[in-house]
Order: structure tokens, then C-alpha cells, then sequence
């Protein structure tokens, strides 16, 4: 269930910044939450729309960042690893989200017949 990984990754965001009150990943939490609970598809579309969207703006982030370095140190290759191993496993799961709520082959319907 991609839902669970995401549930755990926000929690994982959320004691890495290591502010409690963070509303962003409060908010993200809650609305994985209820769509773990409701199963809408609406939201399912929605909110993975949202993560995958979230997850390609966190990648020029990070490659933001690793432009900051004067030379690539092992801090660097560390920073690299983690943030793409993470990024890459997020925008994975979204999408298995997004996957999980559309309909690829809609049913035929009869008109007139």
C-alpha cells in the first residue's frame, strides 16, 4: 500500500525538521490519513498529483542546494544519495497512488442497444 510509505515518509519529514508544529506536514499527514481511512477517488488523484508535484520541486531543491557546495566532498555524495534514494522512492510510491485510483479501461456502455 503506497498510502503506509507515505504515511511513514511525512512522519519521517516531519522528525527530521524537528519543529512540532510543522502545518505542511501536518496537513499531509491528515489528508494521507483520511485517504487511507475513505479511499476517495478524487482524493487519491488529488493527493498524488500534489506528492509527485511536491517531489519533482524538492529534486531542484536538492540539486539547488548541491550547487552550493565549493567541491564535492563525501558530505556531498551523502546528501546526493540520501536525497535521490528518498525523492525517487516518494515520487515511486505516488505514483503507484495515482495508478491506484484511475480507471485505464473504463467499462463500455450501450446507447440505444
Amino acid at each position: 500500500m503506497p498510502e503506509l510509505y507515505l504515511i511513514l515518509a511525512t512522519i519521517f519529514y516531519w522528525v527530521s525538521t524537528a519543529t512540532l508544529l510543522n502545518p505542511i506536514a501536518f496537513v499531509l499527514l491528515v489528508l494521507i490519513v483520511s485517504q487511507l481511512i475513505f479511499n476517495k477517488k478524487g482524493m487519491g488523484i488529488f493527493l498524488s498529483s500534489v506528492l509527485i508535484f511536491l517531489n519533482l520541486y524538492l529534486f531542484l531543491a536538492l540539486f539547488s542546494e548541491l550547487m552550493e557546495f565549493s567541491s564535492f566532498t563525501f558530505s556531498a555524495y551523502k546528501m546526493l544519495f540520501v536525497g535521490v534514494s528518498f525523492l525517487t522512492l516518494n515520487i515511486l510510491m505516488s505514483i503507484k497512488l495515482f495508478f491506484k485510483h484511475i480507471t485505464l479501461y473504463p467499462e463500455r456502455t450501450k446507447i440505444l442497444g
